[in-house]
């Protein structure tokens, strides 16, 4: 059978969720793919979201101070968040809930659910990686203090789903989870993917600057503070929170995109390069062997633009080869 192109989308973690796969496989079994993909997300979400009261994160938060027995699922995750933290002298946090709380990011963003009950830890505090204790089938943290995956579960999530895809014989792949992309292989007509990235001063604008991915896996993901952001107490905040300050950072930069052969990294290096601001990005993701990099600031036209390697964007579409 000659190659094809399958895509899917629906909502899921906050946003619109496209799944894309490339085969020769029949339809019948192209579907069935997509149904264990579809399955592992929702199961995914129902378990490690915030905003649900009855996942697994949600029960562990409110037994904070306990030993808690703890799906090998969700000891997976906490050991790559505690791992990233570590890297990330803990510019990336699991435990900077309650600041994002007091922050203003309670709700769920996603409209139609806004008013949903979920747990409000805003007068916890925020404590440092070392306090996420995990064992062989439990974990713990202190009783004040609460836990997210936000920062880094999507990533988490997109890697996990590559590596089913590829266990089940699918070489080519495109997944879009919100700001995070995981691809690899070719579209149907063997040509490299492309990924387009946005103008950080037009976001509603047509793209002009586009990305070539390597056939390997390869991830992307994009983070800015235009996104998770609102008003209150007469103050404006957006959901991406400095830990030293413990308030949404204060930053040059508009949007950030970071290519790596990790969903998980990419996503969560491209919200540190926000924290650390644009003067300090290059010097940072070369610390994290990063190759792939656009900052754009809140400068005008967007003219400000940092680059690492071979990760070329002009005004007109190009292909940035790796």
């Amino acid at each position: 059978m000659r190659l094809a192109s399958y895509s899917q989308t629906n909502l899921a973690l906050g946003s619109d969720v496209t799944l894309t796969l490339v085969s020769d496989k029949s339809v019948a079994e192209v579907d069935k793919i997509f149904g264990g993909l579809w399955h592992y997300i929702y199961v995914f979400e129902r378990s490690f979201s915030r905003f649900i009261p009855g996942s697994e994160l949600s029960l562990f938060n409110r037994s904070a101070g306990l030993r808690v027995e703890i799906s090998p699922e969700f000891r997976e995750l906490l050991v790559a968040a505690k791992d990233i933290s570590e890297a990330t002298g803990s510019l990336y946090n699991p435990f900077i809930l309650p600041a994002l709380q007091r922050a203003g990011y309670k709700k769920s963003a996603v409209p139609g659910y806004e008013q949903d009950p979920v747990d409000d830890y805003s007068k916890r505090r925020v404590s440092s990686i070392d306090q996420l204790q995990i064992g062989d089938t439990w974990a713990s943290i202190p009783s004040d203090t609460a836990i997210d995956m936000g920062g880094c579960g999507k990533g988490y999530l997109a890697d996990k789903l590559g590596a089913i895809a590829s266990s089940l014989g699918i070489a080519s792949y495109r997944f879009e989870l919100g700001g995070d992309i995981a691809t690899a292989g070719t579209d149907e007509f063997k040509h490299k993917w492309l990924i387009g990235i946005q103008d950080a001063n037009n976001l509603s604008g047509e793209i002009t600057r586009m990305i070539e991915c390597p056939t390997r896996p390869h991830a992307v993901a994009t983070s800015g503070t235009f996104r998770r952001r609102g008003h209150v107490s007469a103050k404006d905040w957006h959901h991406i929170i400095d830990p030293l300050t413990l308030q949404p950072a204060v930053t040059d930069i508009r949007l950030v995109t970071v290519g790596t052969d990790s969903a998980l990294q990419a996503d969560v290096l491209a919200s540190c390069v926000v924290i650390v601001g644009s003067d300090k990005s290059i010097d940072f993701l070369r610390s994290h062997n990063v190759k792939q990099v656009l900052v754009q600031n809140e400068g005008q036209g967007g003219a400000f633009e940092k680059h690492l390697g071979r990760f070329i964007m002009k005004e007109s579409i190009s292909r940035g080869r790796l």
